[in-house]
């Protein structure tokens, strides 16, 4: 049995399973049913997809906390503490409440060679499932069919997108990806599907699993006006509509939000002009976030996510004339994909590797990069310390982007809120 802290804790829960990922229900399904007697909530929400499930549990979590709905949210990775996790009504649970969960969960496994994930996902819903919640909201991991929160019966599955990512552990094509994450889907349930041009596999699954479908440009959608900077929502059947601003003007943000949107009346809210204050309000840190208009931080970490990044670039950052990127990627990510849509307006990359077994060194990082960019490149170890090089190097006018993991851009944010403060 570990120590009491929770750094010791998820120390050990680490050391449980010698995979850092390994797919499959069977570890999570006997230790969830034994911990779990009643349902978690009074409706449950998956959230599957790509890109953009963290923007879409925040909006849905916000659209039902404004009425008032005792909401849990379970999410992965963080960004600095593990508490980020899990929260109920946006409020982070604390560690006591955690080394419980943690606790509960230990004496219920016995044997069980749990994943950190599994574990992590486990603690999440037995704390749910104490706090009579009205609705709890469950991100996806990894995939779907084999991802530890599919151990729950969802009232309504949610996929945001299917791009290339994971090819190793989900396939390397969107219609094998698709596939699994489509496995979301339960029988006679809604199923919201927020993205254009999804891969076939997806609707023949929904159709295996006689999902009642929801489509992005046919039960709902989204309008986006350039000139007058908003965008405007509708859901098709009852006539619903919403003008919205002051929000990132890209298609994964306002997909996300008309995900939320969709979501929201299916759980029988009622709809009304008050949940676009909620809608422009509500951010997501390290999606697209402008600090001191010098520092932009994104955990893009595909190829899609990437091209979404540089769309938002475009639309607000017309007229600087000076671009450097601060680049740390995990070893299992398409980089050339990445790159390449931000080739041409980089001017200068700054290569780092972020702190965790997973990233890829930066001599290999570095060599890839030069296969794609006539840029200029240079290699700094730490994160830390390339954020601190490229503020250095840069002149008033330059935008430095931070990308490439949420890793990345968790080891970035303390040096860059000390170089706000002492400048």
């Amino acid at each position: 049995m570990p120590k009491r802290s929770l750094e010791h804790w998820l120390s050990y829960i680490e050391k449980l399973n010698p995979e850092e990922i390994e797919l499959g229900l069977d570890r999570i399904r006997p230790v969830y049913e034994k911990l779990i007697n009643s349902p978690l909530a009074k409706k449950i929400i998956l959230v599957g997809g790509t890109n953009g499930k963290g923007s879409t549990v925040e909006y849905l979590s916000e659209l039902l906390r404004d009425k008032n709905k005792r909401v849990g949210t379970y999410t992965s990775p963080h960004l600095f503490s593990f508490n980020e996790r899990i929260r109920i009504n946006g409020k982070e649970c604390s560690d006591s409440s955690i080394l419980n969960s943690f606790m509960t969960v230990e004496r219920a496994r016995e044997s069980i060679p749990l994943t950190y994930f599994e574990f992590s996902t486990l603690a999440a819903i037995q704390i749910f499932s104490e706090s009579e919640l009205d609705v709890v909201i469950l991100e996806v991991g990894l995939g779907g069919r084999l991802d530890a929160v599919n151990v729950v019966e969802p009232d309504i599955s949610i996929l945001t997108n299917v791009e290339l990512d994971h090819q190793d552990w989900l396939g390397n094509n969107r219609e094998v990806i698709g596939k699994e994450k489509a496995d979301i889907f339960r029988e006679g349930k809604p199923a919201v599907l927020a993205q254009k041009n999804l891969p076939k596999s997806v609707f023949q699954e929904a159709i295996r699993k006689e999902a009642v479908l929801y489509t992005l440009n046919t039960d709902f959608g989204y309008e986006i006006d350039e000139i007058a900077d908003n965008w405007s929502y509708f859901f098709s059947k009852d006539d619903k509509n919403l003008t919205i601003s002051k929000i990132n003007l890209t298609n994964l943000s306002v997909e996300s939000a008309s995900a939320a949107l969709t979501t929201f009346i299916l759980l029988g809210e009622e709809f009304n002009e008050d949940l676009k204050k909620v809608i422009e309000k509500t951010n997501l840190k390290g999606r697209c976030e402008l600090i001191k208009n010098k520092f932009l931080l994104d955990v893009s970490h595909n190829p899609a996510a990437v091209q979404n990044l540089k769309h938002f670039i475009r639309r607000n950052f017309k007229t600087r004339n000076r671009i450097v990127a601060v680049f740390g990627a995990m070893s299992d990510k398409d980089v050339l994909g990445m790159v390449e849509p931000i080739k041409k307006i980089v001017s200068r990359w700054y290569v780092t590797s972020p702190e965790i077994g997973r990233a890829m060194k930066t001599s290999k990082l570095t060599s890839l990069l030069r296969e794609s960019t006539d840029s200029e490149i240079i290699e700094v170890d730490r994160v830390k310390d390339a954020v601190h090089r490229a503020f250095k190097d840069s002149s008033e006018e330059t935008l430095i982007l931070v990308l490439g993991s949420f890793y990345t851009v968790s080891e970035a944010v303390p040096v860059i809120e000390v170089i706000v403060n002492c400048n």
